[in-house]
């Protein structure tokens, strides 16, 4: 019914820690109830990518904040200047030192996540979902004279944001 969706009854706030991958990375979240099955979302965190911040709406499918629910969100690692690493290079797959530009990287998220009552007023969620990467260069090689080899491309790729979602979360 339209009440579900359209209530105004008073709804907690719940913030929390989480760890994820290609979500939050290690992170707080806030949690704030716009219904009784819907609610909006903001993360920060820190991960492989550098800093991490998103937002994003939660559909319930029974009554907020247990049970089953979706979400789409958009989540934005900042990225890391003058990060130095070692791989590969052309012409003759030689191992070296190479300082990289990781750039901000957007993803669009969508997520399936479960959540249980954790004491009397937490929750305890364990979610999955992928995350679809909407930023083009995702790095830039500033080392000069250098071009990465393929598998040393694959690992950047591998490291950037974007892929399958991962994560679990404690709120209260």
């Amino acid at each position: 019914t339209a009440q579900n969706y359209l209530s105004t009854e008073k709804k907690s706030v719940y913030f929390g820690i989480g760890l994820g991958i290609n979500d939050s990375g290690l992170g707080l979240g806030i949690e704030v109830p716009i219904s009784n099955k819907f609610s909006g979302f903001v993360n920060l965190g820190i991960g492989g990518w550098g800093y991490k911040y998103g937002f994003g709406a939660i559909f319930y499918t029974n009554q907020a904040p247990y049970g089953s629910a979706f979400s789409l969100g958009y989540s934005v690692a900042t990225g890391l200047k003058g990060f130095e690493t070692e791989l590969y290079t052309e012409p003759f797959d030689e191992s070296e030192m190479v300082k990289l530009d990781l750039n901000n990287v957007g993803t669009i998220n969508i997520i399936y996540s479960y959540s249980w009552t954790l004491g009397r007023k937490g929750k305890f969620s364990l979610y999955t979902g992928y995350a679809i990467p909407v930023t083009n260069n995702a790095y830039e090689v500033k080392s000069t004279g250098i071009e990465l080899n393929e598998d040393s491309k694959q690992i950047l790729e591998i490291m950037q944001p974007g892929g399958l979602i991962l994560g679990l979360r404690f709120m209260f």
